[in-house]
């Protein structure tokens, strides 16, 4: 399933802190602020787990962790925080999509996220 990326907020793209934080088009001001937007190209249902894929343009990235929430929020309100560091022991992220390499993306209005289920 393909998202394009409708905006970027001020504060959403930091390489010090290796995450993005990704909601639809529905979030608020405030969360926009922080947040990558993400606009759904299918309505279809996803339902990611490890070792399926996430391509943001051509750069593609393995899924090492998928946090207990984070289906059902992508599904819901198009919401999941991208983690570009290695799970931790304990404490992950419940809504976090962990990814491998840890190279911190390239995004921009316009970009493509696509989410590739490996169907393992």
């Amino acid at each position: 399933m393909k998202a394009v990326v409708t905006e970027i907020g001020t504060h959403a793209l930091d390489e010090k802190e290796p995450m993005v934080i990704l909601f639809g088009e529905t979030a608020t001001d405030g969360l926009k602020e922080y947040s990558v937007i993400q606009k759904f190209q299918e309505t279809q249902s996803l339902e990611l787990k490890k070792g399926d894929l996430l391509k943001i343009d051509a750069k593609e990235y393995s899924i090492n962790y998928v946090g207990s929430f984070a289906n059902n929020n992508l599904n819901s309100i198009a919401h999941v925080t991208l983690v570009f560091a290695d799970v931790p022991q304990e404490d992950a992220i419940v809504n976090g999509l962990y990814l491998t390499p840890s190279d911190f993306p390239t995004i921009k209005v316009g970009s493509i996220i696509e989410y590739v289920s490996r169907g393992v």
